[in-house]
């Protein structure tokens, strides 16, 4: 998408945020002529938009708003949409339900995968008692799922809820939930102490899914979006950091880890060199770049090089790249140039000078007679008999 042919701008200041104007929104009701007094839906996802702003004054009739995949915090400026029927913000950084107390005609709710975790459940709940119309909701995906109790607690407190990620709420279950509700909010109240404790006196790993790191990650893609659309049109860059070279002063192939990533450099069983690299587990693999040389394997990771010498000659051209798309970390394959291989001494022994090959002894068993038939005539030699040269055997070395 490119984000000025749409009527985004960012702000002049460091953290770039990309705002919803009146150019952005009549450009995407082209379906509706570009006319935004009457406009009931509307679709602004993957735009990188931080912040809900403006629409309640431009578009009061919205029934319909996609806002899924950017990377907004927080709900606010959709109270006045009284006709709103259905709001989607999957994929996006909230970690609390509110400002929707106005959305009178709200059916159906979508917070898929956003940071919405134990200690802001309660309120969360809470904030959509008064949205009486609401129907579906859908928190799959958010921290607060990985407690056993949270959809009981959820229901036992919305009784207006039919569904909830996509299954149906049951009477009986509804029931359960209810008699079950003291228990769960004691149970929810401890929880959330403790994961509050926790947030306070553990950091979170520098590959953690966070609100920070997506935030992070997504500026950061931003910005190479507007550089590649200044290249473009011709405009000049600002001055860019030379990448480190391969060698250092003194000649020697360069070792470094400007991204500071864990890194391992092992053998496999097949003899190969194996370099892993533990890249964000949720960053886009368009964003690393791999070269591998016969002597040395250079990674760049969002502009930071990571360059390791390797322990021996390498067949570049046959190494194999592949990423986790479970952990993200980045998993080199690379044939040696001289594979090794284990070698076995065989011994010959010395062939005797008298020897008679003797058969296998016979036997009216058939059994015997099968296991006979497979087994291999055998060299009897006599007991001291010295060996003497053969002039028809020829020598063994």
């Amino acid at each position: 998408i490119n984000a000025e042919s749409w009527g985004i701008h960012s702000k002049t200041d460091s953290l770039n945020m990309v705002r919803i104007t009146e150019d952005l929104v009549r450009k995407r009701a082209e379906h509706n002529e570009g006319i935004l007094a009457d406009l009931e839906e509307v679709s602004l996802h993957q735009f990188e938009i931080e912040r809900i702003e403006n629409l309640d004054k431009m578009c009061r009739h919205l029934r319909i708003l996609y806002l899924q995949n950017n990377i907004i915090g927080k709900l606010e400026n959709l109270s006045r949409l009284k006709e709103l029927d259905y709001l989607n913000v999957a994929l996006n950084n909230i970690s609390m339900i509110e400002g929707l107390e106005g959305c009178e005609s709200l059916r159906k709710l979508d917070l898929t995968v956003n940071f919405i975790d134990v200690e802001h459940l309660e309120q969360s709940v809470a904030n959509l008692k008064v949205v009486e119309s609401l129907r579906e909701l859908f928190l799959t995906g958010n921290p607060c799922e990985s407690w056993e109790g949270c959809r009981a607690f959820v229901v036992a407190h919305l009784p207006q809820l039919a569904t909830l990620n996509s299954k149906d709420i049951t009477p009986s279950e509804r029931i359960t939930a209810l008699q079950n509700l003291p228990q769960l909010t004691l149970e929810l109240r401890q929880l959330a102490e403790a994961n509050v404790l926790k947030k306070q006196t553990e950091s979170p790993g520098a590959d953690a899914y966070t609100k920070e790191s997506r935030l992070k990650m997504y500026r950061e893609l931003a910005e190479e979006k507007a550089a590649k659309e200044k290249a473009q049109r011709g405009e000049p860059e600002a001055a860019k950091r030379e990448p480190l070279s391969v060698y250092n002063h003194n000649g020697d192939i360069r070792q470094c880890n400007e991204g500071k990533y864990e890194f391992h450099i092992d053998e496999d069983e097949q003899n190969n060199v194996v370099v892993s690299l533990h890249c964000p587990k949720f960053l886009d693999t368009s964003m690393i770049d791999v070269d591998v040389q016969p002597l040395y394997v250079r990674m760049v990771v969002k502009g930071k090089v990571t360059q390791l010498r390797l322990p021996e000659e390498c067949s570049a051209d046959r190494s194999r790249a592949e990423r986790s798309q479970i952990t993200g970390v980045l998993k080199l394959t690379i044939p040696k140039v001289h594979q090794s291989k284990k070698r076995i001494a065989l011994q010959r022994p010395p062939m005797p000078a008298a020897a008679t090959v003797c058969p296998a002894p016979h036997t009216d068993d058939a059994a015997d007679m099968h296991t006979a038939s497979h087994q291999r005539p055998f060299l009897e030699v006599p007991d001291n008999e010295e060996p003497v040269d053969d002039s028809d055997v020829p020598p063994l070395c």
